[in-house]
Order: C-alpha cells, then structure tokens, then sequence
C-alpha cells in the first residue's frame, strides 16, 4: 500500500542534478524523487547492532520503506563459507559468485542506479555503497540522511506487502572483490610490525567509540575484549555526522570541508593527511565489525572526489571482532 506525499516540489537545479554523467556518492530524498524510475532502485541496507532488539527485515516488511524498495542484507551477501570464514564473522566482503547470484535476484543491472539507504540517517548505508564499489558497480549513492529524512520531508511511502520486483536479471560475474578496498588479518598485523615509523606503514584509523578503542568500555559482542591495534588511530564515526536533532531527526554527513578537518586531526595532522592526498602512503578503516568503518571510508571518498586527492583506503573487513577473537593478536589499551 502506499501513501501519497504531502510535498511535490522539484526543483529544476535538482532535476539537473539527476543528469549528471556521474553517479554522486550522496544523493538527498529530492534528488532520489527526481531519478527516472526505470533506472533508478532504492535499497534498504538497514542493519543494527548485535546488543539491539531491532530487526531490520521486519521493519521494511512491515514499512514503511520507499516505494519500490528492495531489501539487501548485508549479513545474506557476505561470505557464509566457513572454510573461508572460519570465525563467523558476520557481513564479511562475498564471493562473486555470491554478489552476482543475490543482485540478480534483485533485479539489478550493471546500468541500475542504486540508492542505498537506512533506518538511521547515516549507519549502514556507507557499507553497502562500499561493497557495490568493491564488486566494480560504480552507479550507486548513499540516501544522505535515510528513511528519516525522507519521511520528514514528506515524500511518498509503502507500507505491507512489496510489490512484484523486476524479476531476475543476467547480471555479469564481476572480478571483485577489488583487493585494494580491503585488508585481511595478516596484512594488519604485518602492518603493526612495521610500525609508523616505516614508509610503508598503513595509517590505522579505528571507527569505534573512543572508549572501547581505549579499552575502558566493553564491546557490545560477549566475551570480546576491547582496546585497540597496536599504533591504530580513534577516529569514531559519529565524528563524521550531523546528529539527529528535533528539527532534524536523522544522521546526515558533515559538510566536506568539515570531513576533511575531522580526517586530518583522525590521520595526526596536516603532514600526515599531505603524505596520504599525495599517495605516498595508504590508510586503513576499521571498526567492530567492518560497518561504521565505512562511514569514514565514504567521508574520505567525499574529500577525495572534491578535491582529487590521491588518497587510497581500505578496510580490514574482519575489524575488531575478528582481530581480538584470535588469542595471538597483540591488543594495546590506552585506559
């Protein structure tokens, strides 16, 4: 069922945006409004945190959801194999064949606009985006500000049943995923044998709360240690975001001249972040889990895509959970 909106308004600068030859990495609920339908499929990528008592499938089953979204769940197109997975980890980068088999289902095609959006603002939003690029499909965008914001600006909504889909489509087996947007437990902890001090050092920026990356604050996963890295970094994600305010009830991103500061006090300082825009040397994100390390991983491409910077980044797709489940793995507290 859905429900018309109460505002129609669209303006031509923002029609033209939707022209543009290249896809934005965010688009806002106006210029999703203005998309051509054909091309264009909303996708709800929402996803919570193990210590919530929300269920992300249930909430777009129920709505309401943008009309015409389909649900990708990042935690079903990740690698279940546990020859591959041996810990469980969960929303870890899929094979091919697994990304190929879920987006075709969905109906995608390698010319389908993607808009990935949450239930949050800004959450789990920038993974998604992340892993569609990581497989080379580059026609994607984060809905900045998600479902909240596209319900405070009044636009349409379903609710109840989905509608039929697109049906299946012949999606080609990508290459992906592109090795140079993540980083495996063994190049981290070679990484931190080769310390800052090394040319070749990859600077370390850990998206969780700083308490938990200090190590005075539990992990919200049971019996999982906190603390960090050796040589890691905090940069917590919330430092990207506008929080949700009354007036605004809905993360959003932070302006790119206000990413830009955040990442250069994350990085150490305007040497650091030169060395990085210059490509002389790499960064990596993580987090808990590999989720929120995307935000700042989307904030960098932001800067990057404004600016041309060279700055190459990755993610350690295991993040804290996966380095601090193995007894071998040196933790450092700051607490």
């Amino acid at each position: 069922m859905r429900f018309p909106s109460t505002n129609n308004t669209l303006s031509l600068a923002r029609r033209a945006y939707a022209t543009s030859p290249r896809t934005p990495l965010l688009v806002t609920p106006s210029q999703l409004k203005s998309l051509p339908i054909a091309t264009t499929l909303p996708l709800d990528v929402s996803w919570h945190m193990p210590n919530s008592d929300r269920s992300s499938l249930a909430e777009f089953l129920s709505g309401p959801r943008i009309p015409g979204a389909k649900r990708f769940d990042l935690d079903e197109v990740a690698e279940l194999d546990p020859a591959k997975n041996p810990l469980s980890l969960t929303h870890m980068l899929p094979s091919a064949e697994t990304f190929q088999q879920h987006v075709q289902k969905l109906g995608i095609t390698p010319d389908t606009h993607l808009v990935v959006y949450d239930t949050i603002g800004v959450f789990s939003s920038p993974r998604a985006l992340y892993t569609f690029k990581a497989f080379g499909h580059d026609k994607v965008s984060v809905l900045d500000g998600g479902l909240p914001r596209w319900l405070h600006e009044g636009y349409d909504v379903e609710v109840g049943e989905e509608g039929d889909g697109r049906g299946e489509t012949d999606y080609p087996l990508p290459k992906g995923p592109n090795p140079d947007f993540v980083r495996s437990y063994d190049q981290i902890v070679k990484n931190a044998e080769l310390g800052p001090g090394s040319k070749e050092y990859e600077i370390v920026l850990d998206h969780r709360p700083r308490a938990r990356w200090e190590g005075s604050a539990p992990e919200p996963r049971p019996n999982l240690p906190s603390g960090h890295i050796p040589h890691s970094l905090p940069a917590p994600f919330l430092e990207y975001l506008l929080p949700s305010t009354d007036s605004k009830p809905y993360t959003s991103f932070k302006s790119v001249e206000e990413l830009k500061k955040v990442l250069v006090n994350a990085v150490g300082g305007q040497q650091a972040w030169d060395e990085l825009v210059r490509g002389d040397r790499n960064a990596v994100f993580t987090c808990g889990s590999g989720m929120t390390a995307a935000v700042g991983w989307l904030a960098n491409e932001l800067v990057r895509e404004s600016e041309g910077s060279k700055a190459k980044t990755s993610i350690y797709d295991e993040s804290w959970t996966g380095y601090a489940s193995r007894p071998e793995s040196k933790i450092e507290k700051s607490a």
